[in-house]
């Protein structure tokens, strides 16, 4: 008879209901950006957030359309390459909008 490990992960209840973060930490991360351009790691480093849920907020956060990745440039802490968000909308990078063939025929008649 094989005899039961005490606190094997097999024991334990396979859902995925646990709670990675609290909820007011996005609109920590939210704030953090709106005043401060910063990496993740900056973020991580004055929050006191764990890096990996930063960059989830962060995923989040640029899918929503409320921050952005202005700029690549090498991080003052680790001297690498990494991008830098803001969440202030007047810094962000403003991309070329695509014009669509209704658009085209638009413009064509008001001419």
């Amino acid at each position: 008879m094989k005899e039961k490990v005490r606190g094997s992960h097999n024991d334990r209840p396979n859902n995925n209901t646990a709670k990675v973060g609290n909820s007011k930490d996005i609109t920590k991360v939210l704030a953090y950006f709106r005043y401060k351009v910063a990496t993740t790691l900056d973020a991580a480093l004055d929050l006191g957030m764990l890096r990996n849920s930063i960059t989830w907020y962060v995923r989040d956060l640029e899918a929503m359309g409320l921050l952005q990745a202005i700029c690549k440039r090498p991080d003052a802490t680790t001297g690498y390459k990494a991008n830098y968000y803001s969440a202030n909308p007047s810094l962000w990078v403003r991309k070329p909008q695509q014009l669509s063939l209704f658009t085209l025929k638009e413009m064509e008649g008001s001419v």
